[in-house]
């Protein structure tokens, strides 16, 4: 049924007429009698299952598989096997696509602030990745030198960890879609900075700012200082409706966290630092005896309201550069993260009289972010601590009874038998304060309900 031909130099070639009569040439190239023998036999083998119709045998198709692969291409050119069956795979979408995509689809409920932050990962991402990369081809190795090129750009670590973070939801959400079966960057973490960056702003300093200051921006220093009010978005959204005189509340708006559920409103005593600006402010909102209307602004500076609203809400306004002047004419040395250190000395002073969970329902924040990000280790703190030199037992000496670089002279261990011992009190433990001597015969005293069992001796 088939045939080996040699050509020049070694080449073979195997010769078949196929089921319609016409001849057909399969060219092997050099190779070994015995190879090209075997090849005839499957061919001779494939042949009669094409004429006679029948499905390829087992033999032949682990050959096919195996041995005979680099041959199919052959084999399939001259009708004696059926072409392989490529099942391709819908390309998935390139990356810089799936991100745009992402940020449409998730950004019409979130802030303006957070789609700006979710545009600078989003350029990073297109930035530092092969340019063209399809959403499947972004490996680990990939996400782990995502990390490095953050890091080569001496961002602080929080920034690092906030941008790691937006880069694992955007990944997240293609796992949730089935684009990708896993996340690249689920392993590649950051440690958030541990330390705090807020620091305390003394009323000694606030006091002496509030000197330069027109009544606006005395509102808007003493609304963050000692309301612990947001700075802006806050600060800027309080109306005059939301300012109770009678009842000494301020029904603070919350921009931040309004979209949260049961958020958006939250109520802060009006303390008294805050009662004389804000009275100052309403009596020259008022005009010819009219009141100023409920939804008129506390702080009246339409250019500050303008520049922080964006399509969808607030975003932030620069009134840094207003305050560092004012800084800069009382002679105060800017401190970092001007308006947030306010807020987290109020939150500091505030927790020293009020419990925890009080001082955040005000300050609208929870106990975990306060102690983490708001509550300070004060100067006050460290000289309560020296103040108070007290001994093991937390018995506080005081500091006249002691000299410089001496310890307290021991109390006698003899006293005159003609003067009993007064009690001593016990601070440790009050119920033992009372207990002026011990019962002659050994240590513990005897209970009353039982037999003594003690030696007399």
């Amino acid at each position: 049924m088939a045939a080996i031909g040699n050509d020049n130099n070694g080449r073979k070639r195997i010769l078949f007429y196929d089921s319609d009569g016409s001849r057909k040439t399969i060219r092997l190239g050099k190779c070994s009698k015995r190879n090209a023998e075997g090849v005839k036999l499957r061919v001779e083998s494939l042949l009669a299952s094409k004429i006679t119709g029948s499905a390829i045998g087992r033999d032949d198709a682990m050959w096919l598989a195996n041995e005979g692969k680099s041959l199919r291409p052959k084999l399939e050119s001259v009708g004696l096997v059926e072409p392989l069956k490529v099942e391709l795979r819908p390309k998935g979408p390139i990356l810089a696509e799936f991100l745009e995509d992402f940020v449409k689809r998730n950004g019409a409920t979130k802030k303006p602030a957070t789609k700006v932050v979710w545009g600078q990962v989003v350029a990073m991402l297109n930035k530092f990745l092969p340019k063209g990369i399809l959403l499947e081809q972004v490996t680990k190795g990939h996400a782990k030198a995502f990390h490095e090129k953050l890091k080569q750009k001496k961002l602080a670590s929080s920034t690092i960890f906030k941008r790691l973070t937006f880069a694992r939801q955007f990944f997240q959400d293609a796992v949730d879609w089935e684009l990708i079966p896993s996340n690249p960057f689920r392993g590649v973490k950051s440690q958030s900075s541990s330390n705090k960056s807020n620091v305390e702003v003394s009323r000694e300093t606030i006091e002496s700012v509030l000197e330069h200051c027109d009544p606006t921006w005395d509102a808007i220093v003493r609304l963050s200082r000692y309301g612990g009010l947001r700075c802006p978005s806050e600060t800027l959204s309080l109306t005059w409706g939301n300012v109770d005189f009678e009842n000494g509340r301020l029904n603070i708006p919350e921009p931040k966290v309004e979209h949260h559920e049961g958020r958006g409103l939250r109520q802060c005593p009006i303390f008294p630092e805050l009662r004389d600006c804000l009275e100052k402010l309403f009596e020259l909102a008022t005009v010819d005896g009219k009141y100023p209307p409920a939804e008129s602004f506390v702080i009246d500076k339409p250019v500050y309201r303008a520049s922080a609203m964006r399509e969808g809400g607030w975003a932030n306004a620069n009134l840094r550069t207003q305050f560092e002047k004012i800084l800069k004419r009382a002679g105060v040395t800017p401190w970092p993260r001007l308006f947030h250190s306010l807020r987290a000395t109020r939150q500091t002073e505030l927790e020293r009289d009020y419990p925890l969970h009080v001082v955040c329902s005000w300050l609208g924040n929870t106990e975990a972010v306060a102690r983490k990000s708001y509550l300070l280790v004060t100067d006050a703190d460290y000289e309560k601590a020296i103040g108070e030199r007290g001994t093991k037992s937390g018995t506080v000496i005081p500091k006249s009874s002691t000299k410089s670089g001496t310890a307290p002279a021991s109390t006698p261990s003899h006293q005159n038998e003609e003067t009993p011992e007064k009690p001593r009190e016990n601070i440790t433990f009050p119920s033992l304060s009372e207990v002026s001597e011990m019962e002659v015969k050994g240590l513990e005293p005897m209970t009353s309900c039982l037999q003594s069992k003690r030696s007399p001796n």
